[in-house]
């Protein structure tokens, strides 16, 4: 019965690709037929790189013309800035280029408009030489407007890092209260980034292990978020209007061509976090999230396959009672295999913690109250 089920469920995702691919193909077209299409663009999403290699990732879609502004704007302004995030018009299937030290590779966006690009070197990477731009380039066009070249930024670790740091967002950075239904709505249609909210002190917190215990530091920090790709433009502009440091976001396609139902994703986290580690083999990483979106979970499965890679695990608690016996018991398991978990009531109570154990020094304690202070009148 449970085979039944799963055969007729994949075939009514594949059966919904379909229509929703045939969709989009044929709005295009409408819109090239009667010249009625925006100029296109290429928008790339913030890249990682080792010494041999580099990734990168973006999409090609229709300017949106999304205001990037902060101060008083009407109901009508944030509902229509909503609606275009969601109601994106990417450009599938066309020829984009890449270019990254003295290679160049082409390929063609999928369905959703994404695309991927993988540099690999046998010798080591100079980025002093190199620089950390990809650039990137249109093979063809749609209209005479078109923005046909743009440059993607590569994050690369110091030589020097003691660690990485791989965290969620929503509930774990910015308040989003993804388990209650209406508030979140409510957050989402009428919340740009100047307006989103970020827990107490977790942009000091980040920066602190990000500098490391000495303060010098350049420590990797990794985003892997349950957000789409949607987002991307609100999630870097609140980053960077709420000084949260920046680095390489791991979100999702919520379109069908993701092949799963939403129910359905818990591995997508798992994945993005294991090509984090794959690319930096010899780092471990300290993982931050949420008990709300099954962030021990996936910490868990990780840790199982890959012992001895994570540092220690903070989880914020923004669940009920219930929730946080489950949350216990994959505590018990995490601390059972030598990685520490800490349930964790606020962003202060993580940095004593690290603290502790020298991942930060006194200096940036300080540092972190006065920011939670701050931030918490605010």
């Amino acid at each position: 019965m449970a085979d039944t089920r799963s055969t007729i469920k994949e075939n009514l995702l594949q059966a919904l690709y379909r229509a929703e691919h045939f969709v989009t193909k044929t709005k295009l077209a409408v819109k090239e037929k009667f010249h009625l299409l925006e100029p296109i663009k290429i928008l790339p999403f913030y890249g990682f790189g080792n010494d041999h290699y580099v990734f990168i990732k973006g999409r090609v879609m229709e300017e949106e013309k999304i205001l990037d502004k902060h101060g008083d704007r009407s109901i009508k302004d944030h509902l229509k800035d909503t609606f275009k995030r969601y109601e994106t018009d990417e450009i599938p299937n066309i020829r984009i280029k890449a270019s990254f030290g003295g290679k160049t590779i082409e390929t063609e966006t999928d369905a959703e408009g994404f695309f991927e690009f993988e540099f690999r070197f046998d010798e080591l990477i100079d980025y002093k030489q190199t620089g950390k731009k990809v650039k990137l380039k249109l093979l063809e066009t749609k209209t005479e407007e078109d923005q046909t070249s743009a440059e993607g930024h590569i994050f690369v670790p110091g030589k020097n890092s003691e660690f990485g740091v791989i965290s969620d967002i929503d509930d774990t950075v910015m308040i989003s209260r993804m388990n209650h239904f209406l508030e979140k709505l409510k957050i989402m249609l009428l919340q740009d980034a100047s307006d989103r909210t970020p827990f107490p002190g977790i942009g000091a917190f980040l920066k602190a292990l990000q500098l490391g215990s000495d303060g010098k530091g350049s420590n990797p920090l990794f985003y892997v978020s349950g957000s789409e790709w949607n987002l991307y433009d609100l999630l870097v502009n609140f980053m960077q209007y709420h000084n949260i440091p920046q680095g390489p976001l791991f979100l999702k396609d919520k379109g069908l061509n993701s092949g799963q139902l939403e129910t359905e994703n818990l591995h997508y986290k798992q994945e993005k976090i294991k090509h984090i580690l794959e690319t930096y083999p010899h780092l471990k990483f300290i993982c931050i999230g949420d008990s709300g979106q099954h962030d021990p979970e996936v910490y868990e499965k990780v840790l199982e396959e890959y012992p001895g890679r994570l540092l220690c695990i903070y989880i914020r608690d923004v669940t009920p009672d219930k929730r946080d016996g489950e949350v216990g018991e994959i505590k018990k398991k995490i601390n059972s295999k030598g990685t520490e978990m800490e349930l964790l009531p606020d962003t202060f109570t993580a940095a004593r913690h690290a603290l502790g154990m020298g991942w930060i020094n006194k200096d940036q304690l300080d540092t972190i109250r006065k920011s939670c202070e701050e931030d918490a009148e605010k």
